[in-house]
This record gives C-alpha cells, sequence and structure tokens, in this order.
C-alpha cells in the first residue's frame, strides 16, 4: 500500500461520511418542513371562522354606521329647517321694527326741527 491508496482511502471515507451528512440533513429538513405544513394546517383551521366572525363584526358595524348616517342627516335637514324659519321670522319681525324705526325717527327729528326754529322766533309759531 503505498501513499496513493492511502489517498484514496481518505478520500473515500470524506465522501461517505460526507453523504451520509447530507442525509441525515436531508431528512431533517424533511421533517422541517412536514412540522411546518402541518402548523400551517392547524393555523388555517383557526383563522378561517376568526376570519368568518370578523367578516359578520364588519357587517353589523356598517350597518350601525348607516344608521348613525342616517341620523345625522336627520338632524342636519332640522337644522336646515330651524334656520330657515329662523331667517323667515327675522325678516317677518323686522321690516315692521325698520319701518316702525324709521317713523320714529322721522317724528323725532320733526319735533327737533319744530324746536329749534321755535327757539329761533322767539317761542312763538
Amino acid at each position: 500500500m503505498n501513499a496513493s491508496d492511502v489517498v484514496r482511502y481518505a478520500l473515500a471515507a470524506f465522501l461517505i461520511l460526507t453523504g451520509v451528512g447530507l442525509t441525515y440533513a436531508l431528512v431533517r429538513l424533511g421533517m422541517l418542513l412536514g412540522q411546518t405544513s402541518t402548523s400551517l394546517e392547524q393555523t388555517m383551521t383557526e383563522v378561517i371562522p376568526m376570519l368568518g366572525k370578523a367578516s359578520v363584526t364588519l357587517d353589523q358595524v356598517n350597518d350601525e354606521l348607516v344608521k348613525v348616517n342616517q341620523m345625522t342627516d336627520s338632524a342636519v335637514d332640522a337644522t336646515e329647517k330651524l334656520d330657515a324659519t329662523v331667517r323667515t321670522l327675522s325678516s317677518a319681525i323686522g321690516t315692521p321694527v325698520r319701518a316702525v324705526s324709521g317713523v320714529s325717527a322721522g317724528i323725532s327729528h320733526a319735533f327737533q326741527s319744530f324746536r329749534s326754529k321755535r327757539g329761533q322766533r322767539g317761542g312763538v309759531v
């Protein structure tokens, strides 16, 4: 047995040990992938019902939001009607008040003018 035979036997042993090591690693990787697949299936069986419940809950929330939207629309309509009523009343009351105010200002001015002319004439009209 010479040196080249020893190298060949050492290389053969190395390749056999490498093959055994790779086989062990690949078997472990296969088991890991199997466990991952099982875990994923279990997760899916738990998540799908939760998603269904979440969908139902969101539908109920959307229904309540529609009701709230209707209430706010009603409140806006009532506010607009109240505003229109107040404007109408203000206009209906304001116009006669302005007319009376104008008449009283005219009468006041006439009396002041009469007094000032009376004062200039010495009290005789």
